[in-house]
């Protein structure tokens, strides 16, 4: 199967890299392309297991997917609970 990889040398700590990656509003949609709008779903300030978020993709699509882990400032697992 063809796979295709890239990488870049960002100079930041990881940890703020993480914490970025895990923003979710104007912030998250400064630099993801794929968001029009996302919120927590259960009222959740940070991310954390079991939270449920709601995400509009630009191109109209909707989600609503649950992290399964969150081990900053490294890893994070979600799962689609509902969409395309």
């Amino acid at each position: 199967m063809p796979q295709v990889s890239a990488s870049i040398w960002v100079g930041v700590e990881p940890a703020d890299a993480f914490a970025v990656s895990q923003t979710t509003g104007r912030v998250r949609r400064g630099w993801d392309q794929f968001i029009r709008r996302q919120h927590s779903l259960d009222g959740a300030t940070a991310p954390a297991v079991g939270d449920r978020t709601w995400t509009r993709a630009r191109v109209g699509l909707a989600m609503v997917s649950r992290y399964v882990s969150y081990r900053p400032p490294r890893q994070t697992g979600m799962t689609m609970e509902s969409g395309p």
